[in-house]
């Protein structure tokens, strides 16, 4: 072997020398920077756990070492059930993502409805009826109601007579005619002798005969 061949290798022995030593020297560093790390960690660990020990004393609250023990062990046991549970709180929380546009939707029709009905006025149509109730209230006692239910079958007779068609047509003839009627003193200022002659009226003799016979019926039925 020539003396370049055994230079060369002595050459390549120290640079793989240094290299290892390089290596080594950085595994050092981390090794130191590791420790150094833990360290500190512990330290604010330390510092957390008594602030926290410090923080209980204050709020009366005791910690055991054994129940904190139990919790883990409990925890660890039924691990797959948090898992579980974990597992049901993302499903609820991928619905509420799924189910908020449609609330959003939904929201807004039902806005847009309510604008649609302030606009036509049924608010404050329903605000006029509780005003109604109210003075209502005021103005019927309990005793009138009383009354009103006592008197329910004679009401529901009268009505019932009211929505037959001939009693509603004399109703409204009988409303239209005093809607549009007033007294004239050139018409109606007239003297004895000229309602003699209008009761000779074939008409006005049917309408007073009319009349007698409602108030003789109605005389018959209070005796």
């Amino acid at each position: 072997m020539t003396e370049n061949s055994i230079q060369v290798q002595i050459d390549e022995l120290n640079r793989k020398v240094d290299l290892m030593l390089e290596i080594m020297s950085k595994q050092s560093q981390q090794s130191e920077a590791m420790q150094d790390l833990v360290e500190d960690l512990s330290i604010v660990g330390k510092d957390a756990f008594q602030t926290a020990v410090d923080e209980l004393s204050i709020q009366n609250i005791r910690v055991d070492g054994e129940d904190i023990k139990y919790l883990i062990f409990k925890f660890l046991r039924n691990i797959k059930v948090f898992g579980e549970l974990m597992d049901t709180l993302e499903s609820v929380m991928d619905f509420v993502n799924d189910a908020g546009p449609i609330v959003k939707d939904a929201g807004i029709a039902v806005t847009k409805s309510l604008g649609k009905l302030e606009a036509e006025g049924y608010f404050s149509y329903i605000k006029q009826l509780g005003s109604i109730a109210g003075e209502l209230k005021n103005v019927v006692t309990e005793n009138d109601l009383e009354r009103l239910r006592e008197n329910l079958p004679a009401i529901g007779a009268i009505v019932r007579n009211l929505t037959q068609p001939e009693v509603l047509t004399s109703a409204q003839q009988l409303t239209q005619m005093l809607a549009t009627m007033q007294i004239d003193e050139k018409i109606d200022n007239k003297s004895l002798f000229k309602l003699v002659r209008e009761m000779n009226k074939p008409e006005v003799r049917k309408s007073l005969s009319f009349m007698l016979r409602i108030l003789s019926e109605l005389g018959k039925n209070k005796v």
